[in-house]
């Protein structure tokens, strides 16, 4: 081919491009740098904040560049219904994380595994084995014990005159909470409750954490074409962690097999399911723990921070529950549905501080729309719930730690009502809601029924 005819060829295909491109249809967005798009913008402020920033100035649908992925951020309520119900089906599935690949054996979880056959069969065990009303309440006691640890490990500290690291303390209930359901047994102790855990849990526990914050650490390969992938100098890390973690779930695998039970756990249903495959089993056992542990945790913490700051929503809740329960015993799971204040402080706490601030999808459609743009395939979605949850549009003074703008509404956390969506919603909202939503009103009703709180200074 002469240097005309190769001159001509590139031509051609420039006009082609430039064809295309102007037929395509993107929303607003600020102005972006090669290589690394628009993640300068996104690191001023926490990444929910800096988003709401851009919906702020550039509307409710904002093209991003990610690196060198193609990104849409939401930030309406219609926005989030479209694309949870009629355009859910070209959005099934997470965009690339390394951490999936390196740690969560390879996309094999729950969580990560990419829309398809195998994502509806654990999600419909997760379902059906786990996570229905009847399994929840068959591991009431499970719960019921628990709190008891933690609330004499409560008391303990009071009674020594000790602050109380909420967070850790908490950890240890969701911790023994979710491994008792899954697994049947109970790996850590509270210091004044019971005998020293044991440590590999310890080691366990604090490595599930690791996990947590790698996902939240941003790292190169999320934001480059599979081929630069090699170029992450984070992913040797990540290899190593996903080895210490194996080791430990090897370990639970292999003692759990060699034990016998009356009744199936749900670690025995994973083993039957996959077999000789037990990184499949290990995978789900690794992601159903960080979820049940983590989530109730922070849910559960930031909502005694903004009530312990409101001393009249603090004094109110503990007045429904001492007309509810009594000052005889701590609140038990079948006191909860008298306890309508405490649903309405919990829904104000998933509005203000959810604990997923950001859904993630990807577009897998061919010729996909939102909002009336158009979004190519590879595209990856942000729903910023944050954002949504502050909305003066839809929120009355949405700064304010407000429970009572729950009382006379409809709205609910359940994925139907768009304005609110701390659980995600269409086919990949988190299947462990009702178990969560259990776990952390349990735990806030005894916290705030049984002591009186206060900030420490400094």
């Amino acid at each position: 081919m002469d240097v005309v005819s190769s001159l001509l060829l590139l031509f051609i295909l420039a006009v082609v491009i430039i064809s295309y491109k102007s037929r395509v249809t993107s929303p607003p967005g600020p102005w972006g740098l090669p290589l690394i798009g628009h993640l300068h913008l996104l690191a001023r402020m926490p990444l929910h904040r800096a988003l709401q920033s851009m919906s702020q100035k550039h509307g409710p649908i904002v093209s991003l560049s990610l690196g060198m992925r193609p990104a849409i951020l939401i930030s309406a309520p219609a926005l989030a219904r479209e694309l949870f119900t009629s355009q859910d089906v070209n959005f099934p599935s997470k965009p690339y994380m390394s951490v999936a690949e390196h740690i969560d054996y390879n996309f094999r979880s729950i969580g990560t595994a990419p829309y398809g056959e195998y994502y509806s069969s654990i999600r419909k065990l997760c379902l059906t084995e786990l996570f229905t009303a009847r399994n929840i309440d068959s591991f009431s006691w499970i719960r019921s014990e628990e709190l008891s640890h933690l609330l004499s490990a409560i008391l303990s500290s009071a009674s020594h005159g000790q602050a109380l690291d909420l967070r850790k303390t908490l950890s240890v209930f969701t911790f023994n909470s979710i491994t008792g359901a899954l697994m049947s047994k109970r790996y850590l102790s509270h210091e004044h409750a019971g005998a020293a855990s044991s440590k590999e849990a310890m080691e366990f526990k604090n490595l599930v954490f690791e996990v947590v914050h790698c996902i939240m650490d941003p790292c190169l390969s999320n934001f480059v074409p599979w081929y630069l992938r090699w170029l992450d100098w984070k992913t040797p890390g990540m290899r190593r962690l996903h080895a210490k973690v194996d080791k430990f779930l090897q370990m639970v695998v292999e003692e759990h097999k060699k034990s016998t039970r009356e009744h199936k756990d749900f670690l025995d249903i994973l083993l039957e399911a996959f077999g000789e495959e037990e990184a499949y089993a290990k995978a789900n056992l690794l992601d159903l723990i960080m979820a049940g542990t983590e989530t109730s945790v922070i849910g559960t913490e930031w909502l005694m921070a903004a009530v312990i700051q409101e001393p009249r929503i603090l004094k109110k809740a503990q007045q429904e529950l001492q007309d509810a329960v009594g000052n005889r015993r701590m609140v038990q799971e079948s006191d909860l549905s008298k306890l309508g204040y405490l649903d309405a402080i919990i829904k104000e706490s998933f509005r203000r501080y959810p604990v997923v601030p950001i859904h993630i999808r990807e577009c897998q459609g061919q010729a996909s729309k939102l909002g009336g743009y158009d979004v190519l395939k590879g595209t990856i979605v942000l729903v910023n719930s944050w954002a949504l949850g502050m909305d003066p549009v839809v929120w009355e003074n949405p700064t304010q730690f407000l429970p009572e703008r729950f009382l006379a509404s409809f709205i609910d956390i359940k994925g139907q009502d768009f304005e609110l969506l701390p659980f995600g919603s269409g086919r990949r909202r988190c299947p462990g809601m009702p178990l969560g939503l259990r776990t952390v009103k349990l735990l806030v009703a005894n916290l705030i029924h049984g002591f009186d709180w206060s900030v420490e200074p400094g």
